[in-house]
């Protein structure tokens, strides 16, 4: 089914939109105040007619066109103000904390909706989505935008890691194809070392090594986080045998980058990828434009990309579900849910996929020809995103981040054991919140 935006199918395939992939997250490279719309717009009425509504989103120029397209379908002025992705939560916080009212539609993601909707900040959104609106996107789409049984966001972009390799070294060590579990990497990853290639690589900076623990978790039937009770349970068998497997790959088989522990984050790992430094990681969907482009990267053409390996399960993944939510003190939300409604249509959905490379929640846009022909890399997350995928979210999130990642660090450098470091962080991240 395509979701189709008012009475009437709008083009989507506006000229001159710029192509603005980053490598950190899903974030723009503008920054500062703008404003978008308003003034001589001519469509099907005339801008302000019905209302106006304030967008606090980032710059990229593709969303500021969609804006202008929405104002001249509707009527519905739009001020779009511009702000850097890294700058968002920040912004966010400071506007609710000071009870101010002046955005209608922002920007959230699982750990936004986590720390916002239970102060209050943001409308909850059930009854006012529409079963069209719901027809193309899968319901677990909006788990994650969810808090206390309630819809808080509306699910726009999916940023999902996969697993990228790089074909010329595969076939240099004698591999045909990418590895479906864990054991089948392992092995793949000793004939890569055999035959003088760096194998692979995994975020362990001490900030950020909680996150590829979470795949491996899940692969290994596991969770991080019981949110019904509001407790940690990454220390379990689960648990144990994927920081085993993490520290296995660096102490025993020597199979992973030294690199690893200086990798805070997946974009300097995407950028050694792209220069060939590495034969696999695991990374989010702008390491293939990056990789294939001949100004950033020495292995054009030469990118794989397959489900990221399984263990119990047959795969997993960690994503950050990018949706559209409505302020509390919005002034103006049925305005604003008339934005959303548009902008989520499946042709602003195929637009937005071919424009800017994000993967879109409608299911009909990510299954689209011409979607598969920009992003060939889209092909495997219809499967991928079936298994566990979502971010840890909760309204501490960055300090227990912090505590678990740092133990985890320690313990693929063999600081500690698997065991021992997952017991301290279950009683220091439980310590904190007081239980």
């Amino acid at each position: 089914m395509t979701k189709v935006w008012g009475k009437s199918r709008l083009h989507w395939g506006m000229a001159g939109l710029a192509l603005a992939m980053t490598v950190t997250g899903c974030g723009d490279n503008n920054g500062g105040n703008t404003a978008a719309g308003a003034d001589g717009a001519e469509g099907n009425a005339a801008a302000g007619d019905k209302g106006e509504i304030t967008i606090l989103y980032v710059g990229d120029q593709f969303w500021q066109d969609q804006a202008k397209e929405f104002e001249e379908a509707t009527g519905i002025k739009v001020n779009y103000e511009v702000v850097n992705f890294t700058e968002q939560h920040d912004k966010l916080a400071t506007a609710f904390a000071g009870g101010s009212t002046e955005y209608d539609v922002v920007h959230v993601r699982d750990d936004f909706v986590a720390e916002f909707a239970p102060k209050g900040f943001l409308t909850p959104l059930d009854d006012m989505i529409t079963d069209e609106m719901r027809a193309n996107i899968p319901e677990d789409y909006f788990t994650p935008l969810m808090n206390g049984g309630q819809t808080y966001g509306f699910p726009r972009y999916l940023w999902p890691w996969q697993l990228y390799y790089n074909k010329e070294l595969f076939a240099k060590a004698g591999i045909a194809a990418a590895p479906a579990t864990w054991t089948e990497f392992t092995e793949a990853a000793t004939k890569l070392k055999e035959a003088g290639i760096t194998p692979y690589a995994e975020p362990w900076g001490e900030k950020f090594s909680y996150t590829p623990f979470i795949v491996h978790l899940r692969a290994e039937g596991g969770e991080f986080w019981d949110y019904e009770s509001d407790v940690p349970i990454f220390n379990s068998p689960e648990g144990v045998r994927a920081l085993q497997f993490m520290a296995d790959m660096n102490l025993r088989d020597g199979i992973v980058s030294p690199s690893s522990v200086q990798y805070d984050s997946t974009a300097p790992m995407a950028d050694a990828f792209a220069q060939g430094s590495i034969a696999m990681m695991m990374n989010a969907p702008h390491t293939y434009p990056l990789a294939n482009n001949p100004e950033t990267s020495k292995i054009v053409g030469q990118v794989g990309v397959a489900m990221i390996p399984g263990a119990v399960l047959k795969t997993s993944s960690y994503a950050e579900t990018g949706g559209l939510a409505i302020p509390a003190g919005s002034k103006n939300k049925e305005q604003a849910m008339e934005y959303i409604k548009f902008v989520t249509s499946t042709e602003q959905e195929k637009a937005m996929a071919i424009n800017l490379g994000r993967v879109p929640a409608d299911s009909a846009a990510l299954a689209d020809a011409e979607v598969l022909e920009k992003n060939p890399h889209f092909e495997p997350l219809a499967e991928q995103m079936q298994y566990p995928y979502g971010m840890f979210k909760h309204e501490q999130a960055a300090v227990i981040a912090d505590e678990v990642s740092r133990h985890i660090s320690a313990a693929v450098a063999g600081k500690e054991t698997a065991e021992e470091a997952l017991s301290a962080a279950e009683a220091n991240v439980l310590k904190l919140l007081g239980k």
